[in-house]
């Protein structure tokens, strides 16, 4: 009998463990599980994403993209971070364009990379990275992916982190909010 449960109790964890991405693997990230969540759909129906049922969300969407923004407004800024995924129209290649465009926004807003890859997110090609600098007299980091969804389409996502503490396991539970995601093409 004892066996049996610790099979169970593998099966469990591997199966748990199967669900997080690469990037949450290269960063380190214990899988996070958020209790009374509701499902939210991008304006124009191209993903989803499960977000806790108390966050304050907001849904944009022009011609070329629809995000959603989520945050916990309960928190303090310096203890929660704030969400944005979005579906983009467009081309995405991780060529030498790219990461001039990419080096050149983030000089422009004073930050500087801190950490990134290229693990894949979604079974997709994705470049992921963290940043650091000052915004609005805060310490900020910034966690960005962006995924390649097809020839005309891609995912972004960035986490927005003030203040200094704890911003790996802030990042790691945006990662795990953003492994929920479903895209409905």
């Amino acid at each position: 009998m004892r066996s049996f449960a610790f099979y169970c109790f593998v099966f469990l964890l591997f199966s748990a463990c199967s669900n997080q991405s690469e990037i949450g693997k290269k960063m380190n990230c214990i899988a996070t599980t958020y209790k009374n969540t509701k499902e939210i759909t991008d304006f124009n129906k191209n993903f989803t994403l499960n977000i806790p049922s108390n966050w304050k969300t907001e849904l944009y969407f022009d011609n070329y993209q629809s995000e959603i923004f989520t945050a916990d407004t309960l928190k303090q800024l310096s203890e929660t971070y704030i969400l944005a995924a979005s579906y983009n129209l467009g081309t995405l290649n991780f060529d030498k364009d790219f990461h001039y465009r990419k080096d050149s926004v983030l000089r422009v807003n004073n930050l500087k990379i801190i950490d990134s890859g290229n693990e894949s997110f979604q079974s997709k090609p994705s470049f992921w990275y963290v940043s650091k600098g000052t915004k609005n007299n805060f310490d900020y980091h910034r966690f960005t992916v962006l995924t390649k969804l097809s020839e005309n389409t891609y995912f972004s996502a960035y986490t927005e982190i003030y203040g200094n503490v704890n911003i790996d396991e802030r990042i790691c539970e945006s990662i795990s909010l953003l492994e929920s995601i479903q895209f409905l093409e």
